[in-house]
């Protein structure tokens, strides 16, 4: 019969529409829970930062610095077991490089500090300083900068981050740049075109074209003049000073001083954080030092400041940054948390000698009390054995009401609780009682 009525209740049950909307109403809310779990799980893994399997790097042209420098970085890369392919893309140099980063063709690229504008572009890391050489023809009979007008000049092609430097110093220094013809030949060829005088190379001490030309004799080295004036007016070049010998046993003969900028590797803003890492990871802990002795090491472009690195840059170096932070918070909260346990302390030892004292007031008004009612039920005695010969309904009666006086005496004046509760009270209660019977009790 039980199983009959079990029967027909769950049939009744289907049978309920608003059983029915109900139960819909519970499966679409599943679903909809279940799929916002799902939705979430492909946002994440589709939106999770993760190494690219190819990136392209611009560089400069296939002969220069840059260009030598990316494909050691590549070799590197591509031996770290990442899987990660490297691509170089030749180029005419920083502002080039600077575009094709900005129009996403390329995924790095090395410029030279100062040469562009970084607006949307961030630098993952200083590479090698960029020196200036001025480089002269000995014959040419040219002995300092302020002579280079009316020669034919090399500053590098247009669109390149030498040209920029070469230009920058030039308009320093008040030298017009259009009295100088061929400007935009490359700097080796002065090895072979004797029309040549001159060029203002910027470039790493470790540039094997720029090595071989000044290993001849036909060429010296001049310094640029106030290069500490010119690095105060232009924040991106520094004073430096080219090592005697440099480039051969006297080559040159004396130090020379002159200025340099930073060859940089940078990328777009947004540029992944793991192929930052990544980057960083191989120039620092794997790209051999012997590679480019003048690469800027970890330590030097943690402290770097010229510009502002990459977030995941700034993360590499200094990891645990803002843990300082956190435990100056935590010793703030250490302090707080010693400063409120001295004032609970306080408080409590107040709360405490108050009790004591609000204890010690009560305790004396109970002795006080009950030494009272010791003497209200010795009065109750001397009522008692005055009674007991007392015989006359007049007398007996005056005893009566003295036993009452008692009493109510001991009620109003007698209000502490814990004598209320005492057995001595209950004592002489029941001592007014059974006298007053006894009393009344002769009276009768």
């Amino acid at each position: 019969m039980d199983h009959d009525n079990a029967i027909q209740a769950g049939l009744d049950q289907l049978m309920d529409p608003h059983a029915r909307r109900a139960g819909r109403f519970r499966m679409w809310i599943a679903w909809i829970m279940a799929a916002v779990v799902v939705v979430s799980l492909v946002a994440w893994f589709a939106g999770r930062d993760t190494l690219p399997t190819r990136i392209t790097i611009a560089t400069a042209r296939e002969d220069g610095l840059y260009h030598k420098f990316a494909d050691e970085l590549r070799f590197v890369i591509e031996d770290s077991g990442t899987g990660l392919k490297v691509e170089l893309r030749p180029t005419e140099g920083s502002l080039e490089n600077a575009a094709l980063l900005r129009a996403g063709t390329v995924d790095l690229a090395i410029l030279q500090a100062g040469a562009v504008d970084m607006s949307g572009l961030a630098v993952l890391a200083p590479l090698f300083h960029d020196v200036v050489h001025i480089v002269v023809r000995r014959s040419c009979g040219i002995d300092s900068l302020f002579e280079l007008e009316g020669h034919n000049v090399s500053l590098g092609p247009c669109g390149s981050g030498m040209r920029y430097s070469a230009v920058k110093i030039l308009e320093q220094h008040w030298v017009d740049i259009d009295k100088l013809a061929k400007t935009e030949t490359a700097f080796p060829d002065l090895q072979d075109d004797a029309e040549m005088c001159a060029a203002i190379v910027t470039s790493g001490l470790a540039n094997p074209e720029l090595d071989e030309l000044l290993s001849s004799s036909e060429f010296k080295l001049l310094p640029v003049p106030y290069a500490e004036a010119l690095a105060v007016k232009q924040p991106y070049f520094q004073p430096f000073s080219i090592p005697a010998g440099m480039y051969g046993p006297s080559v040159p003969e004396a130090a020379v001083p002159t200025v340099a900028t930073m060859a940089v590797l940078a990328a777009l803003e947004n540029v992944s954080n793991a192929l930052v890492g990544e980057t960083l990871s191989t120039l620092y802990e794997r790209f051999p030092p012997t590679q480019f002795p003048t690469v800027v090491r970890a330590a030097e472009a943690a402290a770097w400041s010229t510009m502002r690195l990459h977030a995941a840059a700034r993360a590499y170096h200094h990891p645990y940054k803002g843990l300082d932070v956190l435990a100056e918070f935590a010793d703030a909260v250490a302090g707080i948390k010693e400063l409120l346990f001295a004032l609970g302390a306080g408080l409590y030892l107040l709360w405490n000698r108050r009790q004591r004292m609000r204890e010690k007031d009560r305790r004396a008004k109970f002795d006080a009390q009950k030494d009272r009612l010791n003497a209200l039920l010795e009065q109750t005695v001397k009522i008692e054995e005055a009674q007991i010969e007392a015989i006359d309904s007049h007398e007996l009666k005056g005893y009566l009401d003295q036993v009452t006086h008692v009493k109510l005496r001991a009620l109003r004046e007698l209000t502490h609780e814990d004598l209320r509760g005492d057995r001595l009270f209950s004592i002489f209660l029941m001592q007014c009682e059974n006298l007053s019977r006894k009393i009344q009790a002769k009276w009768k």
